[in-house]
This record gives C-alpha cells, sequence and structure tokens, in this order.
C-alpha cells in the first residue's frame, strides 16, 4: 500500500522539462476530460417526460407537506382530550415528525443515490402510511412518538429528498422553472390541507355517535395514511434516465485512443502506471471522468491481468459511467436554478467567485464532482472489504455530510440560522389557532384559513425566489436576511392582535420569509461556499435544521404550560427567527475574509513547491 517498488521518492519543485510535460499533459486530460463528459454523461431533457416528473414532484410536495403543516391543529385538540396530555406532551409527536423528516434528509439522498429515487421513494410512502396506521391505534401519546412522529417523519423524509432529486437531474437550462412548479407543491398542498382537514373531521363527527368520539382522531389518522400512501403514484413515475448503449461505446474508444497516444504514466488501464511518482493516485475534482476511470481501472485491474485492452476498457468504462451519472455525482443537483446562472451570479459577487465557480470555469472543468469511489481514499480500493453495498452508502453519506465545514465560522453562523428558523417556522402552524381564540369566537374552519393563506402566500413567494435565483444581480443572502428578520419581527407582534383580519395580514410576512428561506438556501450554500461544496453543506445544513425542528415546537408548548398562554411563545419563538436573519447580515464579509485567508495559504504552500 505505499508507493510502487522501484518508485524513488521525489521532494520540491519539479525540474523544468518535467513542468514542461506536466502542463501537457494536463492539457491533453483536459481535452480528453471535455470528450469524456460529453460522451458519457446524461443530458438532461430539459422537457418531454421532464415534466411528468415535474407533475409527480409537485404531488408529493402536495401530500407530505400539505400534511406536515396542517394536522397539528386538528390532531393536537384530538390528542389532549384523549390521552389526557398537556400542551409540550402533544407537540412532541408534531416536533419529532418535522424533525424527522429533516434529519433523514442525508440518509434518503444517500439511498436515493444508490437505489434510485423511485424505490426509494415508494419505500418513502409505505414507511409512512405504517407510521399512521400503527399511530391510529396506538394506546398512549408515547407510542405516538414513535409511529407518528418518528416512523412517519422517516417515511415522509425519503419521499421528500428524491423529490427534489429526480427534477433536478431531468432539467439543466430550465431547472429554476421546473424545480418552482414542483416545490409550489407545498403552498397548494398547505392551503387544500388547511381547508379539507376541518371539513373531514367534521362529516367523522356526522358518522359516530358520542359515545365512540375516542375513535376519531384514529379515523383521521387513516385519512392521513391514505394520503400518503398517494405518494406511491410519483415514486411510481419517478422513472430514471438511460445511459444509452452508443454512450458505453463511444466512452469507450475515448479511452482506448487515450491509451494508445499517451505515455506509459498516464495510462488509465495500468493500475500502477496510473500513479504519481510518489505512490498517489492522480485523481481530483477537475478531471472527474478520467480520475474515476482510472480508480476503477486499479479495482478491475487486481487479480484481472489477462484481459485484454478492449474488455478491461469496457469494463472500466461501464462502471465508471454507472458511478458518475449518479444524481450525488452531480456538484449542482442541490441547486435550484441553472449552473449557468450560477456562474453568472460568482461573476457578480466577484469577491468570492473562485469558490463558486473554481470547478466549472476557471479551471475550465466541469461541474461534475467525484462520484463516491474517488471520495474514498486510495489505499480502501486494495481492500476488498472496503466494496461492499454498506461501505459505499457509508462514503456516500460520508460526502453529504462534509464536518470541515463547521471549522469555517460563516458556515457555523449559517447553520445556527437555519436551526434558529426551524425553531419557529412550524410554531404559527400550530398555535396560531390558539391566538385567534381570544379575539373571537370561531369555527376551526375559519381558524384554518390563516394556514390557507400562509400557503397561498408561499406560492407566490417561492415563484419570486426562483426568479431571485436565475437572477446574477439578485442578492440572494440578503434577501433572505431581510425576509427571516421581518418575519421574526411580525411573530412578535402576534399576541398584541386584535382583530381577525390582522392574522390573515400577519401571513404574509410570515410566509415570504419562510419561503425564501427553504428556496434560497441552497443558492446561499453555493454562492459563500462554492458549488463543489454545494451537497455537503446542504446536508449538515438539514441536521441543524432537524434540530431546530425537533426542540422549537415543544420549547413552544412548555411556555405555554408555563405561563398559561402563547404570548411568551410568540415573543420568545419570533425573537429567534428575527435573530436568525441578523446573523446573515456580515456572512458575506466574513466568507469574503474567509476566501481570502484560503487563497493566501495556497498561495504560501505553492511558492514552497508543495
Amino acid at each position: 500500500r505505499g508507493m510502487p517498488s522501484g518508485e524513488k521518492e521525489k521532494t520540491g519543485r519539479p525540474e523544468p522539462h518535467e513542468a514542461t510535460t506536466l502542463l501537457a499533459d494536463q492539457t491533453e486530460d483536459r481535452r480528453v476530460e471535455e470528450q469524456l463528459e460529453e460522451a458519457g454523461i446524461i443530458k438532461a431533457p430539459d422537457g418531454g417526460y421532464g415534466w411528468v416528473i415535474v407533475a409527480a414532484s409537485f404531488f408529493a410536495n402536495l401530500c407530505v407537506d400539505g400534511v406536515i403543516f396542517t394536522v397539528g391543529t386538528i390532531l393536537g385538540k384530538l390528542w389532549r382530550k384523549k390521552y389526557d396530555a398537556n400542551e409540550t406532551e402533544v407537540s412532541m409527536a408534531f416536533s419529532l415528525l418535522a424533525g424527522a423528516y429533516l434529519l433523514v434528509g442525508p440518509v434518503a439522498s444517500t439511498f436515493a443515490n444508490t437505489y434510485g429515487c423511485r424505490p426509494i421513494t415508494i419505500v418513502g410512502a409505505l414507511v409512512a402510511f405504517f407510521g399512521f396506521v400503527m399511530s391510529a391505534v396506538s394506546p398512549n401519546i408515547y407510542l405516538v412518538y414513535l409511529s407518528f412522529g418518528l416512523v412517519g417523519g422517516v417515511g415522509f423524509g425519503l419521499v421528500y429528498l428524491p423529490s427534489l432529486v429526480i427534477v433536478s437531474h431531468y432539467f439543466d437550462s430550465k431547472r429554476a422553472l421546473a424545480t418552482g412548479i414542483a416545490v409550489c407543491g407545498s403552498g397548494i398542498g398547505t392551503t387544500i390541507f388547511a381547508w379539507l382537514n376541518p371539513n373531514v373531521i367534521e362529516l367523522v363527527n356526522s358518522m359516530v355517535d358520542e359515545s365512540s368520539e375516542e375513535h376519531v382522531p384514529s379515523i383521521f389518522l387513516c385519512f392521513t395514511a391514505i394520503v400518503a400512501l398517494l405518494c406511491i403514484i410519483p415514486g411510481v413515475l419517478y422513472k430514471p434516465l438511460k445511459l444509452e448503449k452508443e454512450q458505453l461505446e463511444q466512452v469507450t474508444k475515448i479511452v482506448q485512443e487515450y491509451e494508445a497516444c499517451a505515455s506509459r504514466k498516464n495510462s488509465l488501464l495500468l493500475p500502477e502506471d496510473g500513479l504519481r511518482q510518489d505512490g498517489v493516485a492522480r485523481f481530483d475534482a477537475n478531471r472527474p471522468f478520467l480520475s474515476t476511470l482510472e480508480l476503477n481501472a486499479q479495482k478491475k485491474g487486481q487479480g484481472q491481468q489477462m484481459w485484454s485492452q478492449r474488455d478491461l476498457a469496457v469494463a472500466v468504462a461501464r462502471e465508471s459511467l454507472a458511478e458518475l451519472n449518479r444524481p450525488l455525482s452531480r456538484a449542482d443537483i442541490f441547486y435550484p436554478g441553472s449552473t449557468a446562472a450560477l456562474n453568472e451570479r460568482a461573476r457578480a459577487h466577484s469577491a468570492h467567485s473562485h469558490h463558486a465557480v473554481a470547478n466549472a470555469e476557471v479551471t475550465g472543468a466541469s461541474n461534475f464532482c467525484l462520484s463516491k469511489i474517488a471520495i474514498d481514499a486510495v489505499d480502501e480500493y486494495y481492500d476488498e472489504e472496503k466494496t461492499t453495498w454498506h461501505a459505499n452508502l457509508i462514503h456516500t453519506l460520508r460526502s453529504m455530510l462534509d464536518v470541515s465545514l463547521l471549522r469555517r465560522p460563516s458556515f457555523i453562523i449559517l447553520a445556527l440560522s437555519g436551526f434558529l428558523t426551524l425553531s419557529c417556522f412550524y410554531v404559527p402552524y400550530l398555535y396560531l389557532g390558539n391566538h385567534i381564540d381570544r379575539v373571537g369566537n370561531y369555527t376551526d374552519s375559519e381558524k384554518s384559513l390563516p394556514i390557507s393563506v400562509l400557503g397561498i402566500v408561499n406560492i407566490v413567494a417561492r415563484i419570486g425566489c426562483g426568479y431571485i435565483a436565475d437572477r446574477p444581480q439578485a442578492d440572494a443572502l440578503l434577501v433572505s436576511s431581510v425576509a427571516l428578520t421581518l418575519a421574526g419581527a411580525s411573530t412578535m407582534a402576534v399576541p398584541f392582535f386584535t382583530a381577525y383580519w390582522m392574522f390573515i395580514a400577519y401571513c404574509i410576512p410570515f410566509a415570504v420569509g419562510a419561503a425564501c428561506f427553504a428556496a434560497l438556501r441552497t443558492v446561499v450554500c453555493a454562492e459563500l461556499f462554492g458549488l463543489e461544496k454545494l451537497s455537503s453543506a446542504f446536508g449538515v445544513l438539514l441536521m441543524f435544521m432537524g434540530i431546530g425542528a425537533l426542540v422549537g415546537s415543544p420549547a413552544a408548548a412548555l411556555l405555554s404550560d408555563l405561563s398559561g398562554n402563547f404570548d411568551l411563545s410568540f415573543y420568545v419563538m419570533g425573537g429567534l427567527m428575527a435573530l436568525s436573519g441578523v446573523i446573515l447580515f456580515p456572512l458575506r464579509r466574513l466568507a469574503v475574509r474567509e476566501n481570502e485567508k484560503e487563497a493566501l495559504e495556497l498561495a504560501a504552500l505553492d511558492n514552497k513547491g508543495l
């Protein structure tokens, strides 16, 4: 596992003739890399069956977010009565549902990357269905935590992430439009179910007598389980993009031509020839296709020395194409707009453009990051145990949760903002009706109207955020900061409302803030930390958001139990959301300083010849 025998260890700067050779090799590699990507990477259709995918993703978002954002107002009251539970105990079930839904995100992405979006979405729908059915027959609130909260949340998380990924796989230049339509399902689902749920409860109440009232929440949960089961439909429609036979043949031909004209040092197919003189494999993010070919050749070459060059080239090309056409092999898979727009955005904010386009534009390389095979340490390729399916899953998950980002103060601030935002995010959906009760005697349908308005405003705001994502001049970070600050401040004002129309008006700033946060978070991550770090940043951010969702609603309920009303809850949670926006204002300047420091350190290393 060290240097190959017969190799000399070299240190310091390369000799002039070696530098010239290295530059020529890099130029040739870049040309071949472009040919390989043009031939081997599946092109996004940007239409056709892609619009069926958009409709399916829209429906999945409608069902998942429609349930998560609205069932609390119905089930909270029913469970308090059925289980003789207080507000804090009941809120734990909803926080577990929302928290598990977000926390399982990186795992869901990993499974979708390995097995495909279709089977994972179908499994997620079945898991959520099972969880909700089990909660319908739970004899106490603690089993509801497990079935409704954890199992239901995990199921919905397995539906949600593949529904994002599949749209990005089918669209590139029209991605902003396609993603915008798909995520509008969240707002429309909230609007529909906020109106539908009270009517379902009214229908159930009309069908049971007073002696059977305790069965009302169980019947309603069966309705919710059916909604979850409907997510099988989009799962079935998530048809994966297929690699054409001609693509494999073309890549194999390019590899053979490369071998025919390259020196032994640059061989792709001979494992040891694919190593530098210091024994380190020649892979990096600027040449992902060649790197993956080399590393797969190292694997295939072990114990297969009798293979012909043609057979080895076909085998290596087939496995490499499978790896590089997985969703997470695309660095921009979580970016809601086109990468062309991202490059223009990076130039518009030139102080940190070297991060945002480091792989795509400055080096002339592609927007495809290394597959999970290329992420592994080189010596792991010599250990058969490291190539098992669970090892591949672990490596992919590790790439989604790159904790090295936590060494950057700017990312810690962004993650903290996500935690604070989600702490307040679900509070109005759950408890706004309690404040409405104080200003008049309103029906459940009337108390659900503000939730419907939240959904409608969310739709409009998300469309506006899609416009911002594809407009390089728009400052996504500033928009998010202002929107979150205003949303938090308006939440703090809720206890002072004295008329019904004020609650309707409140929905506008809060829904805009929530939509801007949800729609622009990946744009901000790509701007500040670079496209190559987007998947990792999004994965870690989901973890912080999930923890925020876990603690937020129970904390608000606890404050209510202690104080006797929800005034303090809205003061504190609104203050946290406002703070989440305020701490983002200096974030760009801090990120620029970090990038400048990093550039100076790299320059110093270059000068030392390392």
